[in-house]
């Protein structure tokens, strides 16, 4: 049995699990409508994360839950450690502070939906952009310039973008976080979301929905609430994946700059 360090998963799904995706670091295995993560240590990346104690991810192919014990078919890891990703807000902060201090943090990364951001804004110029990611930026911020709601951002940007969970689907986490952050109703959403054929973006959507988020995206809605100064926050959560911290902070400054003014 492979000892387990952390563990964000809430309720362990049921049925035979098969492996959707799979990295040096991370397999994702796909129950029905939901993606569990099992990581080789580090940090949670999604609220259904399961953090071993290992160099390397065993091979695996199929796993299923029985009670807390996660059996797969080269390895058994028994759930404990378990952390609380829920959002529990104290709503100290305005929404004005937060958009200043999320403007500070807005760069043109290159093939982050940040950058299609600044360009939608005229604070950044297309012809520095070079080859398909031109075109993709160009989409992008055509189509945040036609929204004007979060529902309208779900609707438009879900599975545009670059990477496993493309840039409009972090940028639609950073949105849901921001609006559960200062007490908006997300449920409008949901409907959006539970359709969406991404299992691993659908999966996490989903857990932001219920008010739970990746642990370094928590933890930079945990400072702008608490009145912290959270940027040692936002430069942790922008070194998860290539782009997508950057993502879910431009999602979370474009809905507190746009969506809730």
């Amino acid at each position: 049995m492979i000892e387990v360090l952390r563990t964000g998963l809430r309720k362990p799904p049921t049925g035979s699990g098969r492996v959707l995706h799979r990295s040096l670091r991370a397999v994702n295995l796909e129950f029905g409508e939901r993606v569990v993560t099992i990581l080789n240590r580090g940090s949670p990346l999604t609220p259904s994360s399961i953090i071993l104690d290992t160099d390397k991810i065993p091979s695996v192919t199929t796993g299923e839950f029985d009670g807390d014990i996660l059996h797969t078919d080269s390895f058994d890891a028994l759930l404990k450690n378990k952390i609380d990703l829920a959002l529990i807000t104290k709503g100290t902060r305005r929404i004005t502070a937060i958009r200043e201090i999320l403007h500070n943090h807005m760069i043109p990364k290159e093939r982050s939906i940040m950058r299609a951001v600044l360009l939608a804004e005229g604070h950044e110029n297309l012809s520095v952009i070079q080859g398909f990611e031109r075109a993709v930026m160009e989409e992008e911020a055509k189509r945040l310039q036609t929204c004007r709601s979060v529902e309208d951002a779900a609707r438009t940007l879900l599975g545009l973008g670059f990477g496993l969970t493309p840039s409009g689907d972090d940028f639609i986490l950073g949105s849901i976080g921001l609006m559960q952050l200062i007490g908006q109703n997300t449920e409008s959403l949901r409907p959006l979301i539970s359709g969406y054929n991404n299992a691993f973006s659908r999966t996490i959507l989903l857990d932001g929905l219920d008010g739970y988020f990746p642990q370094s995206l928590l933890e930079v809605l945990q400072a702008l609430d608490s009145g912290n100064n959270p940027d040692d926050k936002i430069i942790a959560l922008e070194r998860i994946g290539h782009t997508s911290g950057f993502d879910m902070i431009a999602g979370m400054y474009y809905t507190a700059a746009y969506f809730l003014r």
